[in-house]
């Protein structure tokens, strides 16, 4: 018999969309941890650790949502490229939006967590519709 509590976790766990912020929790995860790896133990220079350490993540993220999210067993190639637009694209409205919201008076910190929590929703259907499919 499972408590409510792991009842409950099991539940949620079965949403894609859960399971989407999850992936995204572990990718900021990684990536910290890979740059720690990279830079703080094997001590490649910061620009080139940060580097590594986005892709290790790009990578993780992309693995975990296509299998384990989405559940996605259309064409590999095509996705990559699909999630790499979009990655490219988070990259833009990050920079447009948090720049935006601060030349409007939003403290940059809470303007980041405003973009950030927007367009995780945006990236959510955007994954679930147009990249992850099949």
């Amino acid at each position: 018999m499972l408590s409510p509590v792991a009842y409950s976790v099991r539940v949620l766990a079965r949403h894609s969309a859960v399971r989407f912020l999850l992936v995204g929790g572990l990718s900021v995860a990684v990536d910290a941890g890979s740059l720690f790896v990279y830079h703080g133990v094997l001590r490649i220079p910061i620009p080139v650790a940060a580097a590594l350490s986005f892709l290790t993540s790009f990578w993780v993220n992309f693995a975990l949502n296509r299998a384990w999210s989405f559940g996605s067993s259309g064409q590999v190639v095509p996705q990559v490229g699909r999630y790499l637009a979009l990655v490219l694209a988070n990259l833009t409205a990050n920079v447009v939006l948090v720049s935006a919201l601060t030349w409007g008076g939003t403290p940059y910190l809470l303007a980041k967590v405003l973009t950030t929590a927007s367009l995780a929703v945006v990236n959510y259907l955007v994954s679930r519709r147009w990249i992850f499919v099949g």
